[in-house]
């Protein structure tokens, strides 16, 4: 693997991976020099940041924090034997976090031993068996054992232990987008969007509407809508057990931009048409959420019904629809409910917990 494939490994990888881990008992000199060490590492200069961290360690070797540091240095540098030496060193430190286990795991992994990186996830999950991160590498292992199911299961264990963490969603919602299931690659998208901004929002807001452009098309004069493959209808005693797909694909089926856009005999889809057809499903919730609980449709109806949804969309997908968003915040009524609802949500973040979750389940 050359050097620039390791940075792209790197940047895909270690998604929990930052910067500025704690920086517990470090003397004030130390964190004025750690930060510039970071700065230096930010900047593609690993090898003042790996001496500034040596020189450091030469008074405070135990330090988890430094000798952490240290190791991220070593594996931009691709010095992965130095940088594994360094994560089974500090391994057991007090102040270890979930993070250097899966750093650990990916140095194993860029080593070429994909035996050895699951071994030090799973490890880490012992210790900390909440850690989001670590499920999500697991899954990434999976992918690149050509196993998508076993890496969407555990994306999705990830999101059940770490709710708010970002990248399972991400990972999840490429793959769901790609396949005979989008619907819930457009759940998932929605959902990291709302987590994280950054240059992966770009490309989640792309795939999402040109998904759903692809998922609705106009033959013959009529309009289908394919977001799923989940069509089969059971019977739990007297009850009818309809899959929350197939719900959410025929509450789309009724919405007033479907009806238009057969009218208009087109399949593209505007942003009006994006806005009207997840409003509509979100405003269906009421009918199943106590049998399919899902935080997303339960905090875009607090949207809708704060009167900000077209707020809200516009906000989200403002890169993809750029020359909508351009037109719609040069008019002055619509810049003063777009601040609006930025206040609102600043009072009401989306905060998804263990009790909150937007996971696949099964009917309850």
């Amino acid at each position: 693997m050359n050097t620039t494939k390791i940075l792209i490994a790197s940047l895909f990888f270690l998604g929990c991976l930052t910067a500025n881990a704690k920086k517990s008992g470090l003397s004030d000199f130390e964190k004025d020099e750690m930060q510039k060490a970071i700065s230096y590492y930010d900047n593609n200069k690993p090898d003042i940041a790996i001496e500034i961290y040596n020189n450091l360690l030469a008074d405070n070797p135990k330090s988890y924090i430094i000798n952490y540091e240290l190791a991220l240095a070593k594996v931009a540098k691709g010095e992965y034997a130095e940088a594994l030496k360094i994560t089974q060193k500090i391994e057991r430190n007090s102040d270890v976090e979930d993070k250097l286990f899966q750093l650990q795991g990916n140095v194993h992994d860029y080593m070429g031993n994909r035996k050895k990186a699951i071994a030090s996830y799973d490890k880490g999950l012992k210790k900390f068996p909440k850690a989001g991160c670590l499920y999500m590498e697991k899954g990434n292992i999976m992918l690149m054992e050509n196993d998508p199911n076993g890496a969407i299961n555990l994306y999705e264990k990830a999101m059940e232990v770490e709710p708010a963490y970002s990248s399972p969603y991400y990972r999840a919602s490429a793959l769901f987008l790609g396949s005979t299931e989008p619907i819930w690659g457009l759940i998932y998208g929605e959902t990291f969007l709302l987590l994280e901004k950054g240059q992966r929002n770009v490309a989640i807001q792309d795939a999402m509407v040109k998904r759903l452009g692809q998922a609705i098309k106009l033959e013959n004069d009529t309009l289908h809508v394919s977001l799923t493959q989940q069509h089969t209808v059971n019977m739990k005693g007297l009850n009818l057990i309809i899959p929350f797909e197939l719900l959410y694909e025929l509450e789309i089926l009724k919405s007033s931009a479907v009806d238009k856009l057969k009218s208009e005999k087109r399949d593209t889809i505007t942003i009006s048409d994006f806005i009207e057809i997840r409003k509509v499903a979100a405003n269906a919730y009421k009918d199943w959420e106590n049998r399919y609980p899902n935080y997303l449709f339960e905090y875009q109806k607090k949207v809708i019904d704060a009167g900000y949804f077209e707020a809200y969309t516009m906000d989200l997908f403002k890169d993809v629809y750029a020359d909508e968003y351009k037109a719609y915040v040069a008019n002055e009524e619509n810049q003063k409910t777009l601040d609006a609802y930025k206040a609102w949500m600043t009072k009401n973040p989306f905060e998804p917990n263990e009790n909150k979750l937007i996971i696949r389940k099964e009917p309850q």
